[in-house]
This record gives C-alpha cells, sequence and structure tokens, in this order.
C-alpha cells in the first residue's frame, strides 16, 4: 500500500472512477486530487509529496508536460514517481514522457485494478 497517490486529471469523471478504484483496493492511505497540473504543483509546493502520481497529458492550464517541466525545478519530492494516465495514444508523447527521470510508465485509461497492480509489483 502507498501512503500517498495523488491524481491530476481535469476529467472529474475519471477522478473519481479513479478514486473508486484505488479507495477499493487499499491502495493508498491518503488519495489526492488535483484538476490541473498547477494545482498539483500547488499541493506539491506546500509540502504534499505523494510516493505516486497519475498525471493526464491533456489539461487546460497546465498540461502533464509542462508539470513535469516545473516539478523538475521545484527541487521538492525526488522520491515521487509518475504514471502518465491518459487517452492520448500518440506515440510522441509516449516518447517523450519516458525520457523524464521520474516518469515510469505511459498507460491508456482507464485505470484498472490490474494496472495498479502491474505498477506496484513492477516499481515498487
Amino acid at each position: 500500500m502507498f501512503k500517498k497517490i495523488l491524481l491530476v486529471d481535469d476529467d472529474e469523471s475519471s477522478n473519481f472512477l479513479n478514486e473508486t478504484i484505488l479507495s477499493d483496493m487499499d491502495a493508498a492511505q491518503v488519495i489526492e486530487v488535483a484538476q490541473d497540473g498547477i494545482a498539483a504543483c500547488d499541493l506539491i509546493g506546500s509540502g504534499s509529496c505523494p510516493e505516486l502520481i497519475f498525471l493526464d497529458v491533456r489539461m487546460p492550464r497546465m498540461d502533464g508536460f509542462n508539470f513535469l517541466e516545473r516539478l523538475s525545478t521545484m527541487e521538492v519530492c525526488p522520491h515521487t514517481k509518475i504514471v502518465m494516465l491518459t487517452s492520448s495514444t500518440r506515440s510522441e508523447d509516449r516518447q517523450k514522457a519516458l525520457q523524464y527521470e521520474n516518469v515510469l510508465d505511459y498507460v491508456e485509461k482507464p485505470l484498472t485494478e490490474e494496472t495498479v497492480k502491474k505498477i506496484s509489483e513492477e516499481y515498487f
């Protein structure tokens, strides 16, 4: 079980479903939700360091890639790992995401119990 997971997605339905799946699995003691990269940066900047972030690529205000760039300059939460959870099937997005050191994987929505178990077993 993780201490803290952060969901970053502008789609409220996706956040609700993902939070439900994670809660039903008892995957984390704490599950936080941010509607975009700016809100996620605010949470992390306030000292909230999740072990794992599920990050969408396409969001208004600050997308997933801009969040990754900003996080790399914030010098906080060095051990936080990220899984891109997105509906984007563009191979360019996948390649770009996996260039970031803290990005573990790039998976397509929806989040499933199998995906969470796989990530937990392979990377933690």
